[in-house]
Formats: C-alpha cells, structure tokens, sequence
C-alpha cells in the first residue's frame, strides 16, 4: 500500500539499495567509455528527492556524484567536462545541504516534466544519461522518451525505474475491472502512488503514460479471467519495453522482486541506441541480481542458477535461443551489435560469458564464420579472442 510521504526518506529498504546499486555500478564503466568522446556529459537525476536517507545511507545523487568523482580521480584526461543536475519539487533546499561538498552542480526546484525540455533544449551533441525514478507512474510520459531519442544528442541512455504492477492497478481501476489481490500489494511502497478515476481522461493518461493503448487488451485479458495479475504485469512489462525500442535500438529491463514468487516491486528499464551500453547493463545486471538473491533467500545458497526472472536457467534452451538468433545474421555484423540484440529480443536469460561460448562452439563446428581484426596476436599466433573494443573487432555471419 502507499506509504506516508514524510516517512519515504527515513530509511533506505532493501530494494532501493538494489535499484542505486545498479545505477551506481553502471555508471563507472559507462563514464570511463563515454569520456574517451571528448563530448559533454549531462547527468540529470530527475526525481532527486533528498540526496541522502535520514539514515545516513546515500541516495542516488550522492551515488551519482561519488561515482563521477572516483572516475575523474583516476582519468588522465583533461578536457572533460560534466554538467550534473538534479530536479526535485518538495526537496531542492535538502538537495543544496546534502550536496554540499560537490560545487558546480545544478539543483533544479520543479517538476520533472515541466523542467527536463528547458535543461537539454541547448544540449545537442552531448552525452546524455537520465535517471528517471518517479514519484508514481503519472510523470511517465512516453512520447518524451521518444523526443530525446530524436533531439540530436551524440548519445541517449534511460534508466526508468517504471511501477509495472502500480500500472496495472490504475488500468485495472480506469476500466472498472475489479481487482481484489489486495495481499500483493502489501508490500509495496510508493512515495506518491497514482489514482485515477474510471473516466476518459484517465484513459488518456495511461496511453501517454504506456505510449500507447495497448495496455487495454491486457486488462481486458485480466478481466475475463484468461490472465492473473501476475501475468498482466509481466505482459505489460514486456509491450512497454516493445515500445520503447521504437526509439531505442536496446532495451533491457530487470524486476525488483524482494520475495520469490512475488510480483516485481518495481522494473529497471534501460534504453539505449549503444550495443556497448547494453552489454555493459547486461553484466551490472547479473551482477545486482546476485544481491537481489541474498535479499530473496536470506543468504542461503541455492541449488540451481536462476534468471532474473526467478525462473531456473534451462541451459539447452538458452543455447537454443543463442542459435536461433545468430542464425538470422547470414551478412557480416559486429560482435558487440549481435549481442545486444539477442538481450533486448530474449531479456537478459544469461551472462554475456554463456553467449560468447556458443559462438566460440560454432566457430568450431563450421557454422559461423568468425573474423578478427588483428587477425593474430602480439606473439603471431591465430586470434581467438570475442571481444569488440578498442584495439580489437569481431566480426560474424552464420554459415550454417
């Protein structure tokens, strides 16, 4: 259920400390690539809230800056330059005072929606990255993401943090459908929840929100009982990061769910038109989702490796879907752009490790055709290497 507002800030749960764990470790190895540019950086946290919890545990703009810091302490480039800003409506003078030792930053008092056009209006040819994680779902609007996708930024990436469950409910309660799975909302914990009304209007709303009507059918489907709750979440998920991809090349998405077997609290979305980008959010992800694990068992160790889906990996069918998607790439395609579509078309159901070893097998076989630029390493012997960086390309077509 939602949470008192004034309560919000007093201690930082469980899963946001996953939420800012997967900003702050995407955000290391995505300033260390997007400095070597020699383009402007703009950084906009566009929910700020109070910087920090009353706890003493740093929010994500202190993650932010802290992160900017440490990679600006230890480049031996000169002429970067970081413009970070931080949009917040009831908290701008808590901003100023818990970010205080950071000079030069910009704290915006507003709405995100009202403000986020006038910051990067001036903005073409930078490095654009929004973190967007809203008070509520009624700030989404997603024709926005489609106008940044197009503004003429040298690069866009999002990290949304969307309430896909809180989404269906408002749907659920515009549509008059009723919705008695109370319990499974027990646990969640919104700063400022959404409530609609059953009118037209609020069918507006949820069209701009989800950037389209599609959330209709879905509901519906919930409706005449053909899908639980728990599916229309999931399927919602899915169309709204479809929907995306009309605009961002890559999308990925991981749930915050704090217990197995429960609806996602919450779901990371990350949008980007970089294949490196996404391989680099595939990893991070992997990576938070080991923490997400401690939270949902305890600590305890499990028998058998899971998605982030909490589903168990079926490694056959992972290779499966491996081959399935390389075998569409019959003309030559970098490495990095072959992985990271197979991501935004299947999710993330593996490492970037488990992928690449299905490409080393079928390099052996005869069924994909491999070529390295160098061709052979320092010592002169025949590369082997999968990686797609600098100093090193990998290039495949299926052979079949």
């Amino acid at each position: 259920m939602a949470k008192k507002n004034d309560d919000f800030f007093k201690e930082k749960k469980s899963w946001s400390e996953v939420k800012d764990s997967l900003l702050g470790n995407y955000l290391k190895p995505y300033l260390q690539k997007i400095l070597h540019t020699r383009k402007s950086i703009v950084y906009v946290d566009c929910f700020a809230g109070k910087g920090a919890f009353e706890d003493g545990q740093p929010g994500s703009p202190l993650i932010a800056l802290q992160t900017m810091q440490d990679c600006l302490n230890h480049t031996t480039m000169s002429d970067w330059h970081i413009e970070p800003y931080f949009i917040d409506l009831n908290y701008a003078d808590d901003l100023k005072v818990n970010l205080k030792e950071y000079p030069g930053i910009n704290i915006v008092s507003g709405k995100y929606e009202d403000e986020i056009c006038t910051i990067l209006e001036e903005k073409r040819g930078c490095n654009v990255f929004l973190y967007v994680d809203p008070y509520g779902i009624k700030a989404l609007d997603c024709t926005l993401f489609d106008c940044f996708a197009t503004h003429g930024f040298n690069s866009i990436e999002l990290l949304i943090n969307m309430n896909s469950f809180g989404f269906i409910r408002e749907g659920c309660r515009v549509l008059g459908v009723n919705f008695d799975d109370n319990d499974i909302f027990e646990d969640l914990v919104e700063y400022d929840s959404t409530h609609l009304v059953a009118d037209e209007n609020s069918k507006l709303a949820l069209n701009k929100i989800a950037g389209g009507d599609y959330w209709i059918r879905i509901i519906e489907a919930k409706r005449r009982n053909t899908i639980t709750a728990y599916d229309a979440e999931a399927q919602f998920a899915d169309e709204y990061c479809k929907r995306l991809r009309q605009g961002y090349s890559y999308v990925l998405n991981m749930p915050l769910r704090i217990k197995r077997g429960q609806v996602p609290k919450y779901r990371m979305i990350h949008a980007t038109n970089h294949a490196d980008g996404a391989l680099l959010m595939v990893d991070n992800i992997f990576g938070r989702w080991e923490l997400m694990k401690d939270i949902q068992t305890g600590g305890q160790i499990q028998i058998w490796e899971e998605n982030v889906e909490n589903e168990m990996i079926d490694e056959a069918d992972v290779r499966q879907k491996i081959i399935a998607h390389i075998s569409t790439f019959c003309t030559a395609a970098r490495l990095n752009q072959v992985m990271a579509d197979f991501y935004s078309t299947y999710g993330v159901i593996c490492r970037t490790k488990t992928v690449k070893d299905v490409y080393r097998d079928l390099e052996k076989s005869g069924e994909l055709v491999v070529l390295r630029r160098p061709s052979t390493t320092p010592k002169g012997r025949l590369a082997t290497y999968f990686a797609d960086e600098k100093g090193k390309q990998t290039i495949l077509r299926w052979k079949g």
